[in-house]
């Protein structure tokens, strides 16, 4: 087989590897549903800033004008993408009332959702403004909006502000999600039981609450 045979095969197997999402989606709703099951497959494996409208269109098996004609733009395809995702995590706490004791339900709602997790550092690492993949922050600002009842009620005063605070306790716990087998490996920790684990971070994420907020 000589290079011009190797490349034509290996871009049928990419095809139909993308290709997977069933038969051509008719209405309006099943369209659109197509159009983000596809961008959001194609999010975990490139960039917001290389994907194309075309690359959408073919891997929902539809034709490119509907992208447009129900989105827009393919940034707003993207926006929708993690706007879906985002009320994913959103369910989970909408009914957290207090961190203390509730800074697990946190940690298990964005650890779940594995696209947002693979979606947003690899935007972030190739330089996209993260108002471009999403125009709200909804899970930051709730957790922001508990920090700060929880400073008001204990008439806490520290030297952080609950903004850098849950910029920090994000940070914490995103960096474990990403950078797990790492850290675990660096460490010395790998024969550790991973949900005991899981469940120190949570401890210590609280622990840091309790001392600084």
């Amino acid at each position: 087989m000589n290079k011009g045979q190797r490349a034509k095969t290996s871009a049928k197997e990419t095809k139909i590897k993308i290709n997977d999402f069933g038969k051509i989606p008719y209405g309006r709703e099943a369209v659109k549903k197509a159009i983000l099951d596809a961008a959001e497959k194609l999010l975990l494996k490139k960039s917001p800033n290389k994907l194309t409208v075309r690359e959408i269109a073919e891997a929902a098996n539809i034709k490119h004008p509907l992208i447009h004609r129900h989105f827009g733009t393919k940034d707003e395809v993207i926006v929708a993408v993690h706007a879906r995702n985002i009320k994913k995590i959103e369910r989970k706490i909408v009914k957290v009332e207090n961190l203390e004791g509730n800074v697990g339900t946190f940690f298990e709602a964005v650890k779940k959702n594995k696209f947002r997790q693979i979606a947003l550092s690899r935007a972030m690492l190739d330089g996209v403004n993260p108002r471009a993949i999403q125009t709200q922050f909804p899970v930051m600002q709730r957790l922001l909006e508990l920090l700060k009842k929880r400073s008001d009620e204990q008439n806490f005063e520290s030297e952080f502000t609950p903004e850098m605070m849950t910029a920090i306790i994000a940070a914490a716990a995103l960096g474990w999600f990403l950078y797990e087998p790492f850290l675990l490996a660096a460490t010395g920790l790998e024969d550790r039981d991973q949900d005991e684990l899981q469940q120190t971070v949570v401890e210590i994420l609280e622990e840091i609450i309790r001392k600084l907020c």
